[in-house]
């Protein structure tokens, strides 16, 4: 199967980054203090359900919707609430949080019953809910949500893990295959489409996780091998390359028929299928560290904790760490390099959609002027210009953005990463997108 969505970069092995961490099976961690931030993601912000004192156990409620749009949040160990307290974010603002002190008891609280597979797709739905899963590719937007709109005809389930440096959702698919599968059709359920629409999707440079998913799922569920190229896991991209469907300009995968989750989703609902709410996810440490690793971590484990147990950052002999000289701060990415975000420090937590700490060495160079080659254009998997955009935005004219059609930027970092001028692209691009959303949603002013 030849890729079908336009545009994207196919990335040499060494700017991929993933071979160091790949090959290593999760290993589980679990600290002493959780951090649980009451904003996991799109879905907006929890009202805290404890106060400072209460016990906890694994499992416990500790936040609830505010709007009835976010999902619960449940302790990842059991112990004693020190404080609900504003606490930093990898975001860069500060957001209520509920701080844990770990008992290492590791007391459960009563699991949801199980579902059985007769059950109709609005009870899989609740049951989504009720386990607090949301999309845990990045974005976290509420599962259930995404499962509720208009009526769906596939589910495709993302294993395509594209971005640079990441491998956990690669660990997952090797080590809780039955898991995954299970929990992929579990999503087909709740959307309501048979087991023969629900796809696998995995890139070719994942062999070993092609294979191993292939001979377990037998005749339950197909596994679509595709070729390797960056950005394969965005939801346009993957439905395009899949089902040869465009999603429209300001459309919604629902309008072509579609939903798509990332595989480690699809492994927290298999769990939620037999009663166990989501309270941990894998996440990879890679980079410039002294061991890169798979880690499985409680929901709220800071990452300072992670970059730890990783055995810090990567020296040689007796000379400082890379980032560090010059006096280069080291960058810091909470997710991988092409979307991720920049940490002002590492003492943020994991939430439940956290892929990944990737640590870098210092990037220094100065913006040159655009050139016009239209690199940025080719590869853009929008068709956008940002080039255009990039204008528009450094001459303050975001009317011009719109009819550049910023608006449906996804932030993959295409442009950026080609611009021989070095420009910001994907920084201006995004900025402009935003803020163009912002007015969109802004109420109009009274006459």
């Amino acid at each position: 199967m030849k890729p079908t969505f336009f545009g994207g970069i196919v990335f040499p092995a060494k700017v991929e980054g993933k071979a160091p961490a790949a090959s290593r099976p999760l290993e589980e961690y679990t600290p002493s203090v959780l951090v649980l931030s009451m904003r996991q993601g799109f879905g907006g912000e929890c009202e805290p359900a404890v106060s400072p004192g209460d016990p906890v156990l694994v499992g416990s409620v500790v936040g609830r919707s505010r709007d009835g749009f976010a999902p619960p949040i449940h302790a990842g160990v059991s112990g004693t609430v020190l404080a609900v307290e504003p606490r930093p974010t990898a975001d860069g603002d500060e957001v209520t949080a509920v701080v844990i002190e770990n008992d290492r008891r590791n007391k459960s609280a009563p699991p949801l019953p199980p579902l059985t597979v007769h059950e109709p797709p609005e009870k899989w739905r609740e049951r989504m809910r009720q386990a607090g899963l949301v999309g845990m590719g990045g974005a976290g937007f509420p599962t259930d949500r995404k499962y509720s709109g208009r009526p769906v005809d596939t589910v495709l389930v993302n294993g395509c893990e594209c971005e640079p440096y990441l491998s956990c959702d690669h660990r997952i698919m090797l080590e809780r295959t039955e898991r995954v599968i299970e929990g992929a059709l579990a999503l087909g359920r709740a959307a309501g489409v048979g087991r023969d629409r629900v796809f696998l999707c995995v890139e070719k440079n994942k062999p070993d996780a092609i294979d191993r998913l292939t001979r377990a799922a037998g005749n339950k569920i197909r596994v679509i091998a595709l070729p390797t190229r960056y950005p394969q896991g965005g939801e346009r991209q993957l439905i395009q390359a899949v089902l040869g469907r465009e999603v429209p300009m300001g459309g919604l995968p629902a309008d072509v028929g579609a939903v798509v989750s990332n595989v480690s989703t699809a492994a927290a609902m298999g769990d939620a299928a037999l009663g166990i709410v989501l309270t941990r996810r894998a996440v990879t440490v890679a980079g410039e560290v002294a061991r890169p690793v798979n880690l499985d971590v409680p929901v709220g484990t800071l990452f300072s904790e992670l970059l730890e147990a990783a055995g810090g950052e990567k020296s040689s002999g007796n000379l400082p760490p890379p980032f560090w000289e010059k006096g280069a701060p080291r960058r810091l990415i909470a997710g991988g390099p092409m979307t991720g975000r920049l940490l002002a420090s590492a003492d943020v937590p994991v939430t439940k959609g956290s892929a990944g700490l990737v640590v870098l060495p210092p990037q220094s160079f100065e913006e040159q002027n655009c050139i016009r080659c239209g690199a940025c254009a080719r590869v853009c998997p929008s068709r956008l210009m940002p080039f255009a955009i990039d204008a528009a935005v450094v001459a303050g004219k975001m009317e011009v953005c719109a009819d550049y059609g910023a608006v449906q930027c996804i932030s993959c970092g295409c442009c950026s990463f080609v611009c021989p001028a070095r420009r910001y692209l994907a920084t201006r691009v995004s900025l402009s997108r935003n803020t163009l959303r912002r007015r969109m949603a802004a109420p109009s002013p009274k006459e």
